[in-house]
C-alpha cells in the first residue's frame, strides 16, 4: 500500500489492478456504484393509425318536424407522438384526417327523401394518457381524454327522393346555394382507451376506441342545433424512440 491509498497487489475486493482500498473506509464496492448503468428512461412513441368513424349528429330543435339521423361509417388516419411523464402518467399529440356526417330519412309531401352529410375534418387532439398495468411485458393498455379542435377541408350534401315513381338524386358542395351555414372549424372533447401489442423492443401494434363529442352547433343559420357525435375504431403501428 503506498501513501496514496492505492494498491496493485491481490486483496479483498482488489482483483489486480489500481483499485482504491482504504482499510475501514467501507467504500470498496463504491466504484462499482458508480459505474453502474442510470435507470432507462421513459421512451416516447411514435404511432400511425388507421380505421373506421361511426359518426352522427345530436338535434336540438323546437320545430315539431325533427328528421331522425342515423349514422354513417366513414374513415380515419391519424398520427400521435405520446410523451411520458412517469411510469403512470403521459401526454399523447395526435392529428389527423377524419371524416365525419350524419344520414336522415323522412317523408315529405309524399316523396320518401334519404339525405347524407359528409364533413372531412383535419383534427388536432391534446390527451392526457394513464397507464394501466396489465400482466405480461408485452401487452399494456391505456386511457386518454383530452380536447379536439378540427378544421374543416371539404363538406359534401347528397340526396336522393323518391316521389311518385320517379327517383331523384342531388350532389352539392354545401357552399353552393348556401345548403348549409356552418363554421369552418369544430371543438370538441375526446375520450377513450386501447390496448398495445409489443412485436419486439421498438415495434408494436395498437387496438384503440375514441369518442369525439362536438361542443359548436355546425349549422349556424338555423335554429336547430346539430352537433358532431363521432366514435372511432382505430388499429395501428406504435414505435418506440430512444
Amino acid at each position: 500500500m503506498t501513501d496514496s491509498g492505492w494498491s496493485i497487489r491481490q486483496q479483498t475486493g482488489c482483483r489486480w489492478r489500481v483499485t482504491p482500498c482504504y482499510a475501514g473506509s467501507g467504500s470498496i464496492a463504491a466504484p462499482f456504484l458508480l459505474l453502474s448503468p442510470a435507470p432507462t428512461a421513459a421512451q416516447v412513441k411514435l404511432g400511425v393509425t388507421g380505421g373506421l368513424n361511426l359518426a352522427s349528429v345530436d338535434v336540438s330543435s323546437e320545430s315539431a318536424f325533427v328528421p331522425d339521423f342515423e349514422s354513417v361509417t366513414r374513415f380515419s388516419l391519424g398520427l400521435s407522438a405520446t410523451i411520458p411523464v412517469s411510469e403512470t402518467w403521459g401526454v399523447q399529440l395526435a392529428g389527423g384526417y377524419s371524416q365525419k356526417g350524419a344520414m336522415s330519412a323522412f317523408t315529405e309531401e309524399g316523396a320518401d327523401v334519404e339525405s347524407t352529410l359528409k364533413m372531412d375534418y383535419i383534427e388536432l387532439a391534446v390527451l392526457g394518457m394513464l397507464n394501466l398495468p396489465l400482466s405480461g411485458e408485452r401487452v399494456s393498455a391505456h386511457l386518454v381524454a383530452g380536447p379536439a379542435l378540427a378544421l374543416e377541408s371539404s363538406c359534401d350534401v347528397s340526396a336522393k327522393a323518391t316521389f311518385m315513381g320517379t327517383d331523384f338524386e342531388i350532389n352539392e358542395g354545401c357552399d353552393d346555394g348556401d345548403v348549409i351555414d356552418r363554421s369552418n372549424f369544430d371543438l370538441g372533447l375526446a375520450a377513450g382507451g386501447g390496448i398495445e401489442i409489443g412485436l419486439s423492443d421498438a415495434l408494436g401494434v395498437s387496438l384503440g376506441v375514441l369518442y369525439t363529442f362536438g361542443l359548436l352547433d355546425i349549422d349556424k343559420e338555423d335554429s336547430d342545433s346539430l352537433k358532431h357525435r363521432v366514435l372511432s375504431v382505430r388499429v395501428g403501428l406504435v414505435y418506440s424512440v430512444g
